[in-house]
């Protein structure tokens, strides 16, 4: 996946990002952010800039409440 720099990434694309994860590697919510930390952001919370970063936890925030939920 090509992202650019210039861009800020919407929650929707966090929402998807996450979703793609969870179904093809990590089944468990808090080691799917660790994944995506570690290999999206590159260890570095705002390597796509601080919006960007927001977008992330609101859809994380998002998600695990989903879950929590079911």
């Amino acid at each position: 996946m090509t992202v650019n720099h210039s861009s800020v990434l919407s929650v929707s694309f966090f929402d998807a990002y996450f979703k793609l994860i969870l179904a093809s590697r990590e089944p468990v919510v808090e080691k799917a952010k660790d994944f995506i930390e570690t290999n999206f952001f590159k260890g570095e919370a705002c390597y796509y800039g601080e919006q960007t970063h927001r977008n992330f936890m609101t859809a994380f925030n998002k998600l695990k409440g989903t879950t929590k939920n079911s």
